[in-house]
């Protein structure tokens, strides 16, 4: 370590400190750069790049902290709260010959697209280095922290927006020259106003061209990939047995990105923009909707509930359809599965219905993210009233539960059990909810074959149902519904029986959900009928277009 230098006078007047060589180790503790830096820590030293912390001499108009004004008054930052009299800053120091890292920042033109990018608050030159000052960061949230904890994600929605803010940077960067260089999760960062930064810019460097600036395109795919959980492989539409999140329009932009089909920031940035707006404006489908419920073969009475609930109407000279539609399938025997069941469908209906009803709803955009919530909290109040009504009849009831709730082409499916919805799409049903039951967790660990679950002797034993006390940890999925769709929600009477072909290809022979619902049923019975089966079919067509 060096001794520490003369304080700098000049702007930018060469920073020559006192003995140093002209590639000078770096700065030792306590070194004064321009009356203003004094060195408090390194934190990174590279061939290319230092960084240190540094204290502030003298007031600064800015909050070192975060970014925010300050009045020559304050004594506290009111974004962040750090002591004015305190503040510290990041200082990087880079080769002057051929500077990197937020040092290129300075000379750039002003544009909405910097706001993601770190703030400069000072560059200045030595005699073989330059220097930027930014904010030390200490308020802001990194999303590798964040995101530590194991299956833990950004929500999808939240992830598309992050990915707009990025990659105009990306497009404003490029334009000006420069490329960022290898963006992994601890680059990025929220801000105490819940606003997406660039921790510190310190891999940008000058773009030698179109690589450079493909490979931070492809950078910005791979950490929004991570950061929404987005799985890479495909599963084939038939394997039902071994059930994901349906492929959303977000995860087919992603596998455009690691193909090389989008190599452009701007175009990737304009392509989540269409995205977005898709999402959060639903699109009107017209709904019919069947149901039906039988006692099946062998049980002498039938402990399923079903419910479907449609709401048509115009809203703001709009047509909006608004539907919830729910099976349970009770446990406890005479007296006890009926009533577990009935009561998580009335809860359920009584929870969600008058907030599908608000017009706040119909009034905007749709946040899926909201009605996600919405449906784990319903089942969260169905499980309270299951559970206290087992408390006062001093049974043991519970009951699965499946549904789904669906605004335009939006549809959320929430399930605990091992009652299912599937989708029904181009001729084959995938399943979209997850059976919470023994045998699938064994067929997800490896230890059995996806056949198992028709056949093993502990196929009934489910891991999760309604009746317990706490949150019964209710699984959602999102689906984006298209004209010719339906979704399918049944108890497990009707899967076990049934194989999955066979179900779809009574879905391509009925199309009128009712006559569909009563086939379904027969066939149940025709295989066996060991349980009570209910089935709920909601298919889904294009509005017709009206001439005016």
């Amino acid at each position: 370590m060096s001794e520490p230098t003369q304080p700098m006078t000049g702007g930018t007047q060469p920073l020559n400190p006192a003995n140093q060589p002209e590639e000078h180790e770096p700065f030792a503790i306590g070194t004064v750069l321009k009356d203003v830096y004094r060195v408090t820590a390194l934190l990174t030293d590279t061939p290319t790049l230092r960084v240190y912390r540094v204290a502030l001499l003298e007031p600064w108009d800015h909050c070192a902290r975060c970014g925010a004004a300050l009045q020559a008054s304050d004594q506290f930052c009111e974004e962040c709260g750090a002591q004015v009299e305190e503040q510290t800053a990041l200082l990087q120091e880079t080769p002057a010959a051929q500077p990197v890292g937020a040092a290129l920042l300075d000379d750039l033109p002003d544009d909405p697209a910097r706001a993601a990018l770190p703030t400069v608050r000072e560059v200045f030159v030595g005699e073989d280095s330059r220097f930027a000052v930014l904010p030390d960061g200490t308020s802001l949230v990194r999303f590798d922290t964040l995101l530590s904890e194991p299956n833990t994600f950004v929500d999808q929605t939240d992830a598309v927006d992050i990915g707009i803010q990025v990659a105009r940077a990306l497009a404003y960067l490029h334009r000006n020259g420069l490329a960022l260089g290898q963006l992994t999760l601890a680059d990025l960062a929220l801000t105490n106003k819940r606003e997406i930064k660039l921790a510190d810019a310190g891999a940008i460097r000058r773009s030698l061209g179109k690589g450079d600036q493909l490979d931070d395109v492809e950078h910005l795919g791979l950490v929004l990939e991570k950061m929404a959980g987005i799985q890479r492989q495909t599963r084939r539409l038939d394997d039902s047995n071994n059930p994901s999140p349906l492929d959303s329009a977000f995860a087919t932009i992603l596998s455009d990105l690691r193909a090389k089909r989008i190599t452009d920031a701007s175009i990737l940035a304009q392509t989540l923009e269409t995205l977005l707006a898709e999402q959060a404006t639903p699109i009107s489908l017209r709904v019919r909707t069947g149901y039906a419920t039988d006692v099946g073969m062998i049980r002498d009475h039938n402990e399923d509930s079903v419910l479907t609930w449609d709401l048509r109407l115009n809203w703001d000279a709009k047509p909006v359809n608004v539907g919830l539609y729910v099976v349970a399938d009770g446990m406890g025997g005479h007296e006890g599965g009926e009533v577990a069941s009935g009561l998580a469908i009335t809860t359920t209906a009584q929870t969600l219905v008058p907030t599908l009803l608000d017009p706040q709803l119909h009034a905007g955009p749709v946040s899926s993210k909201h009605l996600a919530e919405l449906v784990k909290q319903a089942a969260f109040q169905a499980n309270q009233a299951v559970y206290e009504e087992s408390v006062r009849r001093k049974n043991d009831m519970g009951t699965t539960l499946t549904m789904a709730v669906v605004v335009g082409d939006r549809a959320i499916v929430g399930n605990v059990g091992d009652s299912r919805t599937y989708l029904y799409r181009d001729g084959k049903l995938q399943r979209i909810s997850k059976d919470h039951s023994l045998v699938q967790r064994l067929i997800d660990i490896g230890q059995l074959d996806p056949d198992d679950i028709y056949t093993h002797p502990q196929r009934n034993a489910i891991l999760k149902s309604l009746g317990d006390s706490g949150d019964p940890g209710t699984d959602t999925f999102e689906v984006q519904l298209q004209p010719n769709d339906a979704l399918f929600l049944c108890s497990d009477g009707m899967w076990e029986m049934v194989r999955d072909p066979k179900m779809a290809a009574l879905f391509a022979e009925h199309a009128n959900p009712a006559d569909l619902c009563d086939a379904l049923i027969e066939a149940g019975n025709a295989g066996g009928g060991e349980d009570n089966i209910s089935v709920v079919v909601v298919r889904f067509d294009a509005l017709p277009i009206v001439e005016h």
